[in-house]
């Protein structure tokens, strides 16, 4: 085979060993020289392409490590988090301006390990010891630390940072984020003093306090609420009211919270619930819980033990109906001592008046004449008194005539006495029950007493008036007035109205004013199968009167 000639690299240098080698070998494969130099040929062509090639990609990704460093810069400027990069001994290399900001060092401040000079000194010793061991075992770093800002101030932050792994699969240092978290721990701590001062205020209170999801599991229950149920010392999140009540107990409690989640309002339930010493009464006010969605999704409750109130409540009731009794009692002995002295003790002072004045017509001698006239009108005089003792006891007209007829001899009275009354009635006053009759009555009569005795005014304004389902009695002087809420100079007249409204399962109202009179409204309920007339009544009779 012929001599080639000696290859030279591209710079006029000689090619590499290994490419003259490779050259020699595929040239001797041929047997002309011509064959092997055109063969040659194409192997150095190769090469140059390849190695162009290789060029361009590595140019290619520099300049994409270049952009990307480029990228990083930018972004991390503009982040609202802190970013910092370091060597692989831990030393800082790079920090963005969101960094400088939460520290208040410069960037220059903070190279190397300089950023440590913002962090606060019962933190310093800790957080390098974590770094100082995240470096050296190449493990990720978090921690939370406070920094002291050069104006004094304290900034709360959390520093995380990850390794970047080299080729050869060792960190080449670490990149990572300074997050400011001080508003957050701010508005965490207040969050917990609120729970804490709202859970305080949950144990404390003497009503039990709970909170059940919709499906009727609990989530919270307070301290009040195991002391009224002691089997549920033991509580835990996620029990049902059948873990801890008897199951006709736990399906009335599940059935009122079922009632509030489908009417998504406030409701008030009366619960009875038997334990060790027998049945206690519960008020409850359950009330639904709505997510940010609007939809229910949880039952709160607040139940009160009113076993003892209801109990009173009770003996209250029963002696209100032993009142009622004993005035309904009164009233009967009152008419028929009325009756008694009309038809006994009144017929037989007429009938001895009548005698006696038969005796005028015969001849009588004057002395007994002037005594006959004497006791005749001593007679009258008594049997006057007599009747108006009655009227006062109990009218007569009010068993014979009717309310109205009553009302009328009461306002007779009371303008005999110099104060006249202006009277206004529904029409059929009279068929209301007879005991709603006397209830009116006796309304009326100690209002118009008080006004005549207290009030010093020229007139009486009283009106009985059918308002919708019910009878009010109003009484209106013009007189001196006084003050509802100090005066005390009325209170036994005013106790006894309210007392008798009140048992008829009415109100009363009392206004007045200094120098501008008193009005006492009197409002009582009709039966349900009451049907007397009503009368209708505008403001202007109201003012009229």
């Amino acid at each position: 085979m012929g001599s080639y000639p000696r290859l030279r690299s591209r710079g006029g240098g000689v090619c590499s060993p290994l490419l003259r080698s490779l050259l020699f070998r595929a040239a001797g494969l041929f047997p002309s020289a011509r064959e092997g130099f055109f063969v040659t040929g194409w192997i150095i062509a190769a090469w140059a392409v390849s190695t162009a090639v290789l060029l361009a990609l590595l140019l290619q990704t520099r300049r994409q490590l270049v952009f990307s460093r480029e990228s990083f810069v930018a972004l991390s400027k503009r982040a609202p988090v802190g970013f910092y990069e370091t060597d692989a001994a831990g030393q800082c290399s790079f920090v963005n301006d969101t960094w400088c900001e939460i520290s208040g060092l410069s960037i220059s401040q903070s190279l190397g390990t300089g950023w440590v000079r913002a962090v606060h000194p019962d933190d310093q010793l800790a957080a390098l010891a974590a770094w100082e061991g995240s470096v050296h075992s190449q493990k990720p770093y978090l921690n939370e630390l406070r920094l002291v800002r050069p104006d004094g101030s304290l900034r709360q932050v959390l520093v995380s940072g990850r390794p970047i792994e080299s080729d050869r699969g060792r960190a080449s240092g670490f990149i990572g984020t300074v997050l400011d978290v001080t508003e957050l721990r701010r508005a965490q701590q207040q969050a917990r003093e609120k729970e804490s001062l709202l859970q305080t205020l949950v144990d404390h209170s003497s009503a039990a306090i709970y909170l059940k999801d919709t499906a009727g599991r609990y989530l919270l229950i307070n301290r009040r609420h195991v002391e009224l149920w002691p089997q549920m010392k033991d509580f835990r999140a996620g029990t049902t009211v059948f873990d801890w009540f008897p199951e006709e107990t736990a399906r009335s409690f599940l059935a009122s919270d079922h009632e509030v989640v489908e009417s998504r309002q406030t409701k008030t339930f009366e619960e009875v619930v038997t334990a060790n010493e027998g049945k206690r009464t519960y008020l409850s006010v359950k009330f639904p819980v709505f997510g940010e969605d609007g939809e229910v999704v949880a039952v709160g409750g607040i139940s009160a033990d009113v076993t003892e109130l209801e109990q009173a409540h009770q003996a209250l009731a029963e002696r209100e109906k032993l009142l009622r009794s004993l005035i309904e009692v009164q009233e009967n002995e009152r008419q028929l001592l009325c009756h008694e002295f009309h038809d006994g003790l009144i017929q037989y002072a007429v009938g001895s008046k009548m005698l006696l004045e038969s005796l005028r017509n015969e001849n009588v001698s004057t002395v007994c004449a002037d005594a006959v006239g004497s006791v005749i009108d001593c007679l009258t005089k008594g049997i006057e008194e007599g009747r108006r003792v009655i009227r006062g006891i109990r009218p007569a007209a009010l068993d014979d005539l009717g309310l109205r007829a009553a009302l009328d001899d009461l306002a007779n009275d009371l303008g005999e006495s110099g104060m006249p009354v202006t009277l206004r009635f529904d029409p059929g006053i009279d068929s209301i029950p007879s005991s709603l009759q006397t209830t009116v009555y006796r309304v009326a009569q100690e209002s118009l007493t008080n006004a005549r005795k207290h009030s010093d005014s020229d007139r009486v304004c009283l009106m009985v008036l059918r308002v919708g389902s019910r009878i009010e009695v109003t009484a209106r002087d013009f007189g001196r007035g006084f003050d509802p809420q100090g005066d005390t100079g009325h209170g036994f007249g005013l106790i006894g109205i309210r007392e008798r409204a009140r048992l008829a399962g009415g109100e009363c109202r009392v206004e007045s004013e200094q120098g501008r009179g008193t009005t006492v409204t009197v409002e009582l309920p009709l039966p349900d199968d009451d049907n007397t007339p009503s009368l209708p009544v505008d403001e202007a009779t109201r003012r009229a009167l």
